[in-house]
């Protein structure tokens, strides 16, 4: 056998891995203790550099069907490892070694996600090097198998289906209760117990001290349809957490009828039908964490759009706050606006990191961890669901890499000595979780209290005259100029998210470090030019990365950009921010959806020029300072509508076609009222729009359908291609337009697409709103003028420059 094993360590070490970059890895299978065991000794795990997505599991073991599939859905919640590398197949005197793709759904077959086969025998060739070592850290070995990125980019990942196990749980539940309040809390309940469960936390000692038998649990608690005992358990663990979880514990027993303890039950024991994943699947002790903040987004996602919340992901929260706690610090960290939590984990994650103090006990281990969360961990809330999911998120890193058989050993004893749980008797972080609104002016949160580290990712919306907000922006007052001004001076169509940013002061010190997500238009926009002017002129800006490019990977749900922005309150004279603009790349799409800082494409702005609005801060979305110079130059020539045609009220001559449907059209056509068309059936609505389109409309060149009809898609830079309709006459359409923009010498241009296809034509043409045309005030400019338009050049200056500003 270990012929076998040094054959395959050492294939790895002639594609240059150490036996210090390869480390041995104990994968505990609490279910199977067979497969555990035969795993011993035989695992070993590469860390990829961050960006690369390369980590792999190297498993020395011949393993059954079943047996693999087993490890691979650990190693799938788990969400580290991309590759898995496994000896399963053995040759007389050699081993065949197979690479799979890690990260793919349990019920999906591994065979179809294979990359590639290798034999120990054959290092050396060109097919080996393509798993060389570099390849992994350069993160080249992905453009070896850019072909099967395609296929991934097709599943989902595990946080995803997480989403979607949720949802279609949540879909199924309220069916039976039809009550939002009481499915939220049957899943949030079922979430939680499952990961206390799964941690060890709740475990045989608590089931037999609080029910008397060592083999219940919840699962077996719903079979029986024990709905004091269900209602029970609910309110120990509500004690457990200092009564902070849930609001109300019990759940009325009306709604805990046997076909929703089904529902649950089947979910938890993946006994369901249907072939879909369910809870059974996501194994708790695993999966990351900061995955609980995934419901959140669940029971949120209605309402995202509507009032500008949208959750941060882990990657984004992890960029800021690596800029915003340096230095090894441990200080206080405040999120204003802290949703499910991210920020806070991922900050208490690196204070953790900050403190490495190291206990034997695990007991002290956890006492260290309460301690630092009470101390330096503090939050702010409006929605009491989300202050209770960033409660229990945190809660659970106090057990976060901890050993399972040590946290039994300590709820034992906690029980035995103190006849409960008492996790949270010396230190309490709770109350540092509050659920209010950060702009109270009235009920202050955190008065006269500074932190070191202020984070987050306020809400983007415009605040409503009936909005409790409109108070901040009447009331509040803060320092500008020396001089005392009310929030409506500063703040620009009231958005929310300016308001976070004037009163964060309130909590700040000298010496404060603030990391935000901010929307775009907050610093681009003219109407947001005093609070440009307030925040440059109150904070030093270190760090700017501006994220529009990636905004799909970040937001799937938000409309507007976006950046994160790195700041302090201590000011200096030529300060210079750097200015990253962060670009897709080949790892920017799925699977790996990493955000990419490029330190080539880094800018430097000096901020002065900002306070003094020398520049604008969105003249940097043009790209670097050579583009800016170039389209300054550019900018600097005679604009188009000095050449466009006058009309006789001095207006210029530059239109759009006609729109087909309409009031008009239906009154002109078919003597049909407003009033009329609002009555009548969606299918009848349908009919008389396909009766005007025959009617004015043909394939074919007719008598009567003489005039070509042109579409966007027929433009293309100097032709009109493949324009095979024809229309009669526009006279009963919506908004014919008049004659003249039609016939005659004009220079026809698109509206949609991302380059500017520009055509001159003398020919009577039709064509939409989606369409404009120009005339000339000089006929011989009409080809030069087209030529222009065409141009690379110009097509740049409108993509690098008109376009960038507009679009936030």
């Amino acid at each position: 056998m270990w012929f076998f094993y040094n054959k395959v360590l050492t294939f790895f070490s002639k594609q240059g891995f150490s036996f210090t970059d390869l480390n041995p890895k104990t994968i505990v299978l609490e279910d199977n203790d067979l497969l555990t065991e035969k795993l011993q000794s035989n695992v070993y795990y590469y860390e990829c550099p961050p960006q690369t997505k390369t980590s792999f599991y190297i498993i020395l073991e011949t393993l059954s069907d079943q047996e693999f599939d087993e490890l691979r859905k650990y190693i799938w919640n788990e969400d580290k490892a991309d590759l898995i590398f496994i000896t399963n197949e053995k040759l007389e005197s050699d081993v065949i070694i197979n690479l799979y793709y890690g990260k793919i759904s349990p019920n999906l077959k591994i065979s179809d996600y294979k990359l590639d086969s290798f034999k120990g025998s054959d290092a050396g060739n060109e097919k080996i090097d393509k798993i060389n070592k570099w390849n992994f850290d350069s993160g080249l070995f992905w453009l070896n198998y850019k072909s099967f990125i395609d296929r991934v980019r097709k599943s989902k990942s595990i946080d995803r289906e997480l989403i979607f196990t949720l949802e279609r749980l949540k879909k199924d539940l309220y069916n039976v209760v039809a009550n939002d309040e009481i499915v939220q809390a049957l899943i949030d309940r079922t979430l939680y117990i499952k990961y206390l469960e799964d941690n060890h936390i709740i475990n045989s000692y608590f089931y037999s001290h609080y029910f008397g038998d060592f083999n219940i649990t919840y699962k077996e608690l719903l079979n029986r349809n024990d709905i004091k005992s269900v209602n029970n358990l609910f309110k120990i663990i509500n004690e457990i957490f200092n009564n902070y979880l849930f609001i109300t514990p019990e759940i009325n027993q009306e709604y805990l009828n046997n076909t929703v303890f089904d529902l649950i039950y089947h979910s938890i024991s993946g006994t369901s039908l249907t072939g879909q994943l369910s809870l059974f699947d996501f194994k708790f002790n695993v999966i990351p964490v900061e995955f609980i903040s995934y419901i959140y987004e669940v029971f949120l996602k209605e309402e995202q759009k509507e009032n500008g919340i949208f959750y941060t992901p882990k990657k984004l929260a992890q960029l800021i706050i690596d800029d915003v706690i340096i230095d090894d610090k441990i200080g206080r960290v405040l999120d204003p606006s802290c949703g499910s939590g991210m920020f806070l984990i991922v900050a208490f994650q690196k204070l953790l990191e900050n403190s490495p103090i190291e206990f034997n006990d695990v007991e002290k281990k956890i006492e260290h961890r309460i301690r630092l969360l009470s101390e330096n961990i503090f939050g702010i809330e409006k929605r009491s669901i989300a202050q209770r999911f960033t409660i229990f998120s945190l809660s659970l890193q106090i057990f976060r890499d901890l050993n399972p058989d040590e946290i039994k050993e300590f709820i034992n004893g906690e029980l035995r000595s103190k006849n409960r749980v008492d996790l949270f008797g010396n230190y309490s972080f709770f109350e540092n979780i509050i659920c209010h609104n950060s702009l109270d002016i009235i009920d202050e949160v955190f008065r006269e209290e500074t932190f070191d580290y202020i984070v987050g990712n306020p809400p983007f919306f415009e605040i409503k005259n009936t909005d409790e907000e409109i108070a901040f922006i009447s009331n509040y007052k803060t320092v500008g100029e020396n001089t005392k001004v009310t929030a409506k001076e500063i703040v620009g169509s009231h958005q929310i998210s300016q308001c976070f940013f004037l009163k964060i002061k309130d909590w700040s010190n000298i010496n404060t470090r603030f990391g935000f997500v901010t929307n775009n238009s907050n610093f681009y926009n003219d109407n947001s030019r005093k609070f440009q002017s307030f925040f440059y002129s109150n904070y030093r800006i270190e760090k700017i990365y501006e994220l529009s490019k990636v905004k799909k990977i970040l937001f799937e749900n938000a409309e507007e950009s976006v950046s994160a922005i790195i700041f302090n309150n201590l000011l200096i004279e030529d300060n210079c921010i750097e200015y990253y603009p962060v670009e897709m790349g080949l790892f920017s799409e799925k699977p790996f959806e990493l955000l990419v800082i490029q330190e080539d494409k880094l800018i430097d702005i000096n901020q002065q020029e900002l306070v003094e609005n020398r520049t604008r801060l969105r003249d940097f979305l043009l790209g670097n300072k050579y583009d800016k110079e170039l389209l300054l130059k550019i900018n600097s020539n005679q604009f188009l509508s000095d050449y466009i045609k006058l009309k006789t009220d001095n207006s210029q001559f530059l239109h759009r076609g006609f729109e087909l449907w309409g009031e008009d059209a239906r009154k002109k056509e078919f003597n049909l009222n407003k009033e009329d068309w609002k009555n009548l059936p969606s299918e009848k609505k349908k009919e008389f729009v396909d009766i005007f389109v025959d009617k004015y409309f043909t394939d074919d060149l007719t008598e009567t359908h003489l005039v070509p009809y042109v579409k966007p898609k027929n433009l293309e830079p100097f032709l009109i291609s493949n324009a095979n309709r024809y229309i009669s006459t526009l006279d009963n359409f919506h908004r014919p337009r008049t004659l003249d923009i039609y016939e005659g010498d004009k220079i026809i241009i698109s509206r949609l697409g991302d380059n500017l296809n520009a055509v001159y034509s003398k020919e009577k043409i039709f064509f939409d709103f989606s369409i404009y045309i120009f005339k000339l005030r000089e006929e011989k400019l009409y080809y030069l003028i087209t030529a222009i338009l065409n141009s690379e050049l110009c097509n740049y200056y409108i993509n690098q420059y008109l376009r960038k500003r507009v679009n936030d």
